[in-house]
């Protein structure tokens, strides 16, 4: 079997075995490889904790992933829209279910089966459902990023920079219209013509 990892497969014991040779001639270590590394625990002696250390957080940067640079403000409106996703997806399992089960359901379940009559004990009690328990929580936590964007002002700098880029906007369309020699009949088409499509642009916009 060729081996993905370190260490050594064990078809005997089915598992990644250390690849050291025991002491005294006694042919191959049969310890249990320690984490992504090939040698035991014995073996590694001192090293054992530093090699368990690393193999765990390799493993955090593979569930949680690495750090990536991002600006505060775009880090909280990332968190907003995330949030406003899993609420919208929670409200739909909270749709699906009876009406009844939003409060009543099951609570605990307990194998028997060191008794005569083995089976599951069931127990039924008024208790809020798990589905409506997560979209109660993730609302709550969709209002508190919400009111940490609004605190930061996020909302007012985007007013600013869209008041900006219209002031732009404004001035090239005048440069623009001085140079084209409009005659009076087009010129007093302009206050309807420019608004209408300025308009129209920033539907598009907010659209897409």
């Amino acid at each position: 079997m060729q081996s993905p990892r370190p260490g050594r497969w064990c078809e005997q014991h089915q598992r990644w075995e250390c690849v050291k040779p025991r002491s005294r001639n006694r042919g191959e270590c049969h310890g249990t490889a320690v984490a992504d590394s090939d040698s035991c625990r014995m073996h590694l002696g001192k090293r054992t904790a530093p090699v368990i250390a690393e193999a765990a957080a390799r493993q955090l940067v593979a569930t949680y992933g690495l750090p990536r640079d991002i600006a505060p403000t775009d880090a909280l409106l990332e968190e907003v829209r995330y949030s406003a996703g899993h609420v919208a997806w929670l409200r739909g399992q909270v749709a699906a279910l009876e009406a009844q089960s939003l409060v009543w359901g099951v609570t605990e379940e307990a194998e028997k089966n060191a008794t005569e009559f083995a089976g599951t004990d069931t127990t039924r009690s008024a208790a809020m459902n798990m589905w409506l328990d997560l979209y109660h929580k993730e609302r709550r936590y969709l209002l508190d990023v919400t009111k940490a964007v609004i605190a930061a002002g996020v909302e007012e700098r985007r007013v600013k920079l869209a008041e900006a880029q219209g002031s732009l906007l404004n001035d090239v369309i005048r440069r623009i219209l001085a140079r084209l020699s409009l005659t009076p009949e087009q010129s007093k088409l302009l206050p309807l013509v420019v608004p209408e499509e300025l308009r129209r642009a920033a539907a598009m916009a907010a659209a897409n």
